[in-house]
């Protein structure tokens, strides 16, 4: 039989004609050739899917060129309003008299005097995440999260949660008032009945998240000593405590170290993503990505991933191998064994203990039995072995014990112990408890024997595992008290459901690194009559409501920071001062001696209990990447945050392989049931690149029941396949899959505003989107990815502008603004989105209008993928604006509204814009973004315009209206903010007075912007780097937006056309089509 191809979009890969599958004649598939790479975005684009080819083609969807249906909109639409307003003035008038600022400020009780209004002030706090933070706020409101960039370890940056945090904030949901039985009650009747219960209670449960305040501890254990029938039970879903008991038992302690990734040559990830989703994965990245500078001297680090799911740090990798993930460990032994057994490196290998252990697992075997790639490995060895105390292994924390423990013993032998620092990463206040006392608090539950339950703004409802059985249990207690900011699946079974302050609006302290604590202090009152849970305890620890006043913690804190910290510290400045300068720093730092490091103990891995493959399905449970655990799913703006891999929103699915859809006989959408021991579970699938056979890759946080107006229902609650029978809390490996009835639609943008296609046919040169090469080449001869191209003979580096300089219009003769995209240091976590998001007033659209290509985000990450689905390479690209000196969206707009700034910005006139949508049919990049729809109406039934939700908008920037045209405008706001402080100081502005939004939040600091003009600026000098590049340059509209060549540390050259030689493109008008 002839080779056929088939078309894995609808059917997946199967020799059996008989199943009458849709064929894609060979013909049609992308072929790598040499000097040319197929760069793909999913699999119907890889497979040439007959209807993704023709929705390519397309400008715009169906769904975009269809009218809305104006029987669902307000009565006056914005364009019909402008032609009133055209044909008549005094109704104009009439419209604008009518107009109300949906808008209110949040007063302040008291002015402060060091507030002027209309500027921005700053507060130094900690997030919702324990990130330090500093807050922006506007006459009272916080409008704006970003990282502290004095502290000591985030150094300005932030994981998404607490970016996106302003928004939960003012979520209308919020629990306003104290309830009793569902009824809305004083707090002074709330406390006179608890007290009272707690009083006659025999046994008080208190359940709690992580405890990482010190005073809060305190708190506690003034509680426990007040009622002394009390235990208090902490937990966190991802609570890295495998990594942490493996520790203690090599070592004694359960300080783990902060690694000195900064200094780590050779890194080896094992399921592990420490570059997204891993703990301490902020701090990370930004080590990771400094040894991917080339601005730098500083040689690159090299990266190998070994994994059975796909993420963020695997898709990054260098070097990149695909592993059943039970298969990890035998593979960790295996190199041990390379190293101790029969490269007899360090002492270990001549130890009598170990001797026995070593020769049972052989290398070059398992690289046989499992299919890996053998240069790979080959390459793995030699570098782990030439970079002895240079290199580090780092296990996922979602691994069991047993990989932990054989890591931290490979660890040793190769003396990679150096890059272990003298600091703790996460000093435990109080310790989690154990899996054995919370199960000992279910069966006391469930046994009657607990009488008080009380829930510190944590949901054991929602993500314990439903085995335990949590919900009956808490029915059969007498009180139930639940604190929480909005109501969940916990709050719903409880007698007293209790509103708390966010960390916006309270007092509080965080300790998680060893001579640092983060001060959090409130940047705006209450909103509702909400109190701090601090608060609520000590009340009941006094056993009065009388002791209530709003000060309470705020002087317990004080007190307690002077009685400890003040004292160990013994500052020379007064107690108050001190206090002060804290909440102004956001942070101190103390000398703090830490644990001296003890020797790794070789019981531990002799006695280690090893993770057993098996035939069955092996399941992963993982971190929602933008969620965490599902508490923040009302939170729109991470809801619509494309994953980084998928790009899919709104949901979660199961991730699985080709051979593996294949086998269950599924394509994209269709259910699988998952049976877990006895738990079970049906869920739509996506066939992902790169993920292992036989692994199937979920994320927690999907499916609440009862997460708020806009969290509930979305996706499906994977807590329900949480068991004890794994070989970890988030790996389980006899796990059964089939086929199940029915399909979910899963909605990703992926697809969505593709460039990297023409929709002509007269280009008659390749589109240079993505340029890559490897770092040794680099090394040779830097300008080896430069291409010099010409159009009627003139270089495209000097084609002219429309916009040039002339007497009456000077053009760019001072700043002229521009952006440095480093893809080396992108890893695609989609940070710089949620913070456009938040700074510029993005609105959510919802899933449904995200399906028909109607998201609104200023800034996209465009992942694409080269390679097979097996094994593909991953580049991603953040595509915003271009700001293109020759703007083609300029050209066509009939009105005006978009035009060219003496200092290099496109800009938006939304007042003049009346939607006809050219300037977006002319943008080659696709980054202009239409209102179809007031979003902020039609999501939620009017949710994001139901208070408080308006004070959540930034007012330097225009909320658009519907039938506006929007894009990314560089933060024109902030631009404009520091021209007036330039004026106010008699200086011109400088490139360095502005970072744009996107900027402050990379973690990577991938992202730089400045003054193209300043020539002895740092700015210019990596805009002109011999790797920088504009994406289409030959269609000559002059980005200025670079992005700097993609450099992977391979050893092997990548089969890619160069471009050495200089090429000519004379445009014949006689070929021209008109269009």
């Amino acid at each position: 039989m002839d080779k056929k191809i088939f078309d894995i979009s609808d059917k997946i890969k199967n020799e059996d004609e008989s199943l009458n599958l849709q064929l894609v004649p060979q013909g049609d598939i992308k072929e790598e050739s040499k000097g040319e790479v197929n760069y793909w975005r999913s699999f119907k684009e890889l497979y040439r899917d007959p209807e993704f080819i023709k929705a390519k083609r397309s400008e715009f969807t169906k769904e975009q060129l269809e009218k809305p249906d104006v029987t669902k909109m307000p009565s006056v639409s914005r364009r019909k309003f402008l032609a009133l307003f055209s044909a008549s003035a005094a109704l104009a008038a009439t419209g604008c008299n009518d107009y109300r600022d949906k808008g209110e400020i949040i007063t302040y009780n008291k002015k402060p005097e060091e507030v002027t209004v209309g500027r921005p002030n700053y507060y130094a706090s900690t997030g919702v995440c324990g990130c330090p933070v500093l807050v922006k706020t506007r006459e009272g409101r916080p409008i704006k999260v970003d990282g502290n960039p004095e502290h000591p370890v985030s150094q300005g940056k932030v994981c998404v949660v607490c970016q996106g945090s302003i928004m939960s904030l003012y979520d209308p949901d919020r629990i306003k008032e104290p309830m009793m039985k569902g009824a809305n009650v004083k707090w002074s009747d709330i406390d006179d009945k608890v007290i009272a219960d707690l009083k006659s209670a025999k046994q008080i449960a208190v359940v709690s998240g992580a405890i990482k305040s010190p005073t809060f501890k305190k708190v506690l254990d003034e509680f426990v000593v007040a009622y002394p029938n009390t235990k208090v039970y902490s937990y966190e879903v991802f609570d890295n405590s495998t990594r942490t008991s493996a520790w203690q038992k090599c070592y004694g302690t359960r300080n783990i170290p902060v690694l000195k990734l900064e200094e780590a040559n050779i890194i080896l990830a094992l399921e592990s993503d420490f570059l997204d989703q891993d703990a301490g994965h902020i701090e990370n990245l930004r080590k990771f990505a400094a040894n991917r500078d080339v601005m730098s001297n500083k040689e690159f680090n090299r990266l190998y991933s070994v994994e059975g799911a796909m993420t963020v740090t695997g898709m990054n990798a260098d070097y990149r191998m695909r592993l059943r993930t039970d298969l990890i460990e035998e593979f960790v032994l295996c190199l041990i064994n390379e190293f101790a057994g029969k490269r007899k490196i360090s002492g270990f290998a001549n130890d009598a203990k170990v001797t026995p252990v070593l020769g049972k697992n052989d290398l070059d075997a398992f690289v046989k039995k499992n299919n890996l790639d053998k240069k790979i490995v080959d390459n793995l060895v030699n570098d782990l072995g030439k970079k002895q105390g240079e290199s580090i292994v780092i296990a996922g924390d979602k691994m069991p014990e047993s990989t932990h423990i054989a890591v931290n013993f490979l660890n040793e032998i190769l003396g990679n112990n150096k890059l272990y620092s003298s600091e703790a990463q996460n000093v435990e206040v109080m310790p989690l408890s154990p899996k054995s006392d919370i199960d000992a608090l279910v069966n006391d539950m469930k046994g009657g024997r607990i009488d008080a339950v009380i829930h510190l703004d944590v949901n054991p409802s929602f993500n314990f595992p439903k085995s335990y059985g949590y919900d009956e249990a808490v029915k059969k207690v007498r009180t139930k008290i639940a604190m929480c900011e909005t109501a969940n699946e916990t709050s719903a079974l409880c007698d007293y459901v209790l509103p708390i302050n966010t960390t916006f609006e309270g007092w509080g302290d965080n300790k998680t690194r060893t001579g640092v604590l983060t001060v959090q202090q409130p940047v705006v009152n209450p909103l509702f009559n909400s109190r701090q849970k601090e608060a609520i305890m000590l009340v009941w620890t006094a056993g009065k409501k009388e002791a209530f006043k709003d000060t309470l913690y705020h002087e317990y804190l004080m007190d307690n920071w002077e009685k400890t910290v003040y004292a160990s510290v013994k500052p020379s400045l007064d107690f108050k001062r001190y206090w002060f300068a804290a909440l102004q720093d956001g942070f101190i730092t103390y000398a703090e001696k830490p644990a001296a490091g003890p020797a790794f103990a070789t019981d531990a891995f002799i006695n280690n209990a090893k993770m057993n493959s098996t035939n069955d399905f092996v399941l992963l449970l993982q971190k929602h990447h933008s969620l965490g655990d599902g508490k923040y799913a009302n939170n729109g703006w991470l809801q619509e945050l494309p994953n980084p891999i998928s790009k899919i929103v709104w949901d979660n699915y199961a991730a699985i392989s080709i051979a593996t859809a294949k086998d269950l006989g599924v394509k994209d959408y269709d259910k699988i049931k998952i049976t877990n021991g006895g738990l079970s579970l049906e869920v739509p699938v996506f066939v992902q690149a790169g993920v292992a056979d036989k692994v199937i890759s979920i994320e927690l946080g999907g499916g609440r029941r009862a997460g708020g107006v806009i969290g509930t229902g979305n996706g499906f609650d994977t807590y329900s396949l949480m068991t004890s029978n794994g070989p970890s809390a988030f790996v389980y490996n006899n796990v059964k899959a089939e086929k199940a009835g029915g399909t979910y639609e899963l909605v990703s943008t992926q697809e969505h505003h593709a460039v990297d296609d023409p929709v002509t046919d007269d280009l008659q040169y390749k589109r240079d989107i993505i340029r890559e090469g490897t770092y040794e080449e680099y090394k040779k001869q830097p300008k080896f990815l430069q291409k010099h191209e010409e159009i009627h003979g003139i270089g495209l580096d000097s084609f002219p502008s429309i916009n040039e300089s002339t007497e009456l219009h000077p053009y760019y003769t001072g700043v002229k603004w521009a952006m440095v995209l480093d893809m080396n240091k992108c890893t695609g976590c989609n940070y710089c989105t949620i913070a456009c998001n938040v700074e510029n007033n993005i609105p959510v659209v919802g899933k449904d209008q995200v399906k028909v290509n109607r998201e609104m985000h200023w800034i996209r990450i465009d992942r694409y993928y080269s390679g097979t689905p097996d094994a593909p390479r991953a580049n991603f690209q953040p595509m915003l604006c271009q700001h293109c000196d020759n703007a083609p969206c300029e050209n066509v707009c009939p009105v005006a509204a978009t035009t060219h700034s003496p200092d290099g910005i496109n800009g938006m006139a939304y007042n003049r814009c009346v939607g006809t949508r050219y300037c977006a049919n002319n943008c080659p990049y696709k980054v202009r973004r239409f209102n179809y729809f007031n979003w902020r109406d039609r999501v939620g039934d009017n949710y994001y315009q139901t208070e408080p939700m308006n004070y959540m908008y930034n007012p330097e920037v225009t909320v658009r209206s519907r039938g506006v045209m929007e894009k990314c405008t560089f933060c024109i706001q902030r631009i404009s903010d520091a021209k007036m402080v330039a004026v106010g100081e008699g200086r011109r502005v400088n490139g360095n007075d502005v970072k744009t939004a996107c900027q402050e939040a990379c973690p990577a600091n991938a992202i730089s912007f400045g003054d193209m003009n300043d020539k002895k600026s740092e700015f210019y000098k990596q805009r002109m780097h011999p790797l920088g590049y504009g994406v289409l340059e030959g269609i000559k509209v002059r980005p200025n937006v670079t992005y700097i060549s993609k450099l992977r540390n391979i050893l092997e050259p990548l089969d890619i056309d160069t471009g050495h030689e200089e090429k000519s493109h004379e445009e014949k008008p006689k070929q021209e089509k008109a269009h």
